[in-house]
């Protein structure tokens, strides 16, 4: 799971803290943004790992602004997630999923319990299930992705993996696999 994530450079690591510990003005945090989209000498990883940082901040810091700069929070889960969905809608039969086929919002952030909690999901007949879903537990934390698969109820016996973001095709691959037992049980 951290093999990506150890590919980045300590150089990469220490701005992210320095962005992280740091206090900046929103016109900073915003050209740091800029800098760092723009930059040719980070590789595409790098480039998401410490855009997420100066997103973070901003949404921490400047939470009246956040969503003007960046967007609703939700945007990059629902966009994976709507992106994932699309692929998987060509790869797989959904017809005889027994719970709603597309981009859900989670229980948990209805709740307030995560900040981000979107998800898909696919029941079959049995009661076996397996979801694919992006979280993030408070402004603060790293969004994950997670990916389950098991019987309907029994939350505890279910298989669950968790994924960094910048890890995403993993976590497609592993859901395709939960998806295929799933299917077949029907």
């Amino acid at each position: 799971m951290n093999e990506e994530v150890d590919k980045i450079s300590q150089k990469i690591h220490t701005i992210k803290e320095d962005i992280e510990t740091k206090e900046r003005t929103i016109e900073q945090l915003r050209n740091f943004f800029n800098n760092v989209n723009d930059s040719s000498e980070i590789n595409d990883l790098e480039r998401e790992y410490l855009i997420s940082a100066v997103e973070r901040k901003i949404r921490i810091e400047f939470p009246e602004k956040a969503k003007k700069i960046l967007g609703d929070k939700s945007e990059k889960a629902k966009e994976l997630l709507e992106e994932f969905f699309g692929l998987l809608k060509e790869e797989f039969d959904w017809s005889k999923n027994k719970v709603g086929s597309r981009v859900k919002v989670g229980g948990d952030m209805i709740s307030g319990r995560q900040y981000v909690n979107w998800y898909i999901s696919y029941k079959n007949r049995n009661k076996t299930q397996t979801h694919l879903s992006y979280n993030q537990k408070t402004p603060k934390d790293d969004p994950f992705l997670q990916v389950s698969y098991g019987e309907s109820g029994d939350a505890e016996e279910n298989e669950t993996k968790t994924f960094r973001v910048e890890l995403k095709e993993d976590a497609l691959n592993l859901y395709k696999s939960f998806l295929s037992k799933t299917i077949i049980k029907e």
